[in-house]
């Protein structure tokens, strides 16, 4: 089935998809153009508007002539709500906001079921596209794609997530969270001279918070998991007092902490409640944490048979041998994976998700779209 991908199609399709602003939480009117292009294929779609009126997810499914596997293509029509100049085309390059993150994978899982679906090839089972829009934290953190394997049911033999593997393949990522620390006391802010001998001053006590996390976080440094490294703390932001001499009710710390496979979200929360307990006992200070998962950790077994294929498929297609690494950064593997469900990484590489410049090429969208075709000859 290789060899057929259109480098044009694909080209136009991004670009389309690129032109509806979708930042997270508002991804209705892209939603509904992907399900259109589902429908254009071949597929049988379904947009699923409740619980997520204004993210709807799309599935769209392309049933073989056999019995056999369900296999899933997950991917997210949420962009980051940060402005980028607007989308164009120059060569071989498509320049715009989602263009790799993640509109140019949408692209290809719907270019390889065209091409299954219009040439008649044949095979078992069902291929399945699944699109989501409470993708990109801290606007979303998989809402909906937690909802639809939890709540409505939603089940696979197997999954491709269409990014964050390109040229290698992410056998293990890190578990996220992100974190925020209130440190406080009771009472309004006061004049520095009005506030009574010997209030705890909730920006020392923060100090005292930071010092205990980069204490923990060089503990952690010491161990070193495979794949991923150490475990982290991260802080990002102090905010703390509104003017240079009145006496703070409150400073806000906020961060990261990410975690190894094996460990989880509940196990990170006793660590910190009790590092946090014993600062708020040293300085009589209230101290309060908002710990909110963004995703959890991921692994593959290096022998799983859904990995061996997506190695052959990429061998067969260039030549060359896609090697296991393993990455700090989080993505929706690992909740199809804690589902049940085996789940690999691989999509088109582009440039610049997040950045100012955001682009992706056609001929990487052509060279993903060729890797799945493959990968579907093999399993089913």
């Amino acid at each position: 089935m290789t060899g057929l991908a259109d480098p044009t199609r694909l080209r136009d399709t991004t670009l389309a998809l690129v032109e509806i602003p979708s930042p997270t939480g508002d991804t209705a009117e892209v939603a509904h153009a992907y399900a259109a292009l589902l429908a254009e294929v071949g597929m049988e779609v379904e947009v699923l508007t409740e619980p997520f009126p204004k993210t709807p997810i799309v599935i769209g499914t392309l049933k073989g002539d056999r019995p056999g596997p369900r296999f899933v293509f997950s991917g997210h029509l949420d962009t980051v709500p940060i402005d980028h100049a607007p989308p164009y085309i120059d060569g071989d390059r498509i320049y715009g906001r989602g263009s790799t993150d993640m509109k140019g994978p949408c692209a290809c899982a719907a270019e390889a079921v065209r091409v299954i679906s219009s040439t008649g090839q044949s095979f078992s089972g069902e291929i399945v596209i699944v699109a989501i829009g409470l993708h990109e934290a801290p606007g979303g953190r998989g809402e909906d794609l937690t909802w639809l394997l939890h709540e409505r049911g939603f089940t696979a033999d197997m999954a491709v997530v269409c990014e964050l593997s390109a040229h290698d393949v992410a056998v293990a990522h890190m578990g996220q969270a992100t974190v925020e620390i209130t440190v406080s006391r009771p009472g309004d802010a006061t004049h520095e001279l009005r506030t009574p001998a010997g209030t705890p001053n909730p920006i020392h006590g923060a100090a005292r918070v930071v010092d205990a996390v980069k204490a923990r976080n060089e503990e952690l440094s010491a161990t070193t998991y495979p794949w991923v490294g150490p475990e982290t703390y991260f802080i990002g932001e102090i905010h703390g007092g509104d003017f240079y001499n009145r006496f703070p009710n409150s400073c806000r710390i906020v961060g990261t902490r990410r975690w190894a496979p094996g460990n989880t979200i509940e196990a990170v929360r006793a660590e910190y409640d009790a590092l946090l307990a014993k600062v708020a006992e040293e300085t009589g200070l209230e101290i309060t944490l908002d710990l909110k998962l963004v995703r959890g950790a991921y692994s593959i077994d290096e022998n799983a048979p859904l990995l061996k294929a997506l190695q052959e498929a990429y061998k067969d297609v260039t030549g060359d041998d896609l090697k296991p690494v393993g990455i700090k950064t989080v993505a929706d593997g690992a909740m199809f994976s804690a589902a049940g469900i085996p789940t690999v990484y691989h999509g088109p590489f582009g440039e610049g998700a997040h950045g100012d410049v955001e682009y992706i090429t056609v001929g990487e969208l052509v060279r993903a779209t060729e890797v799945y075709l493959s990968m579907i000859g093999k399993l089913l």
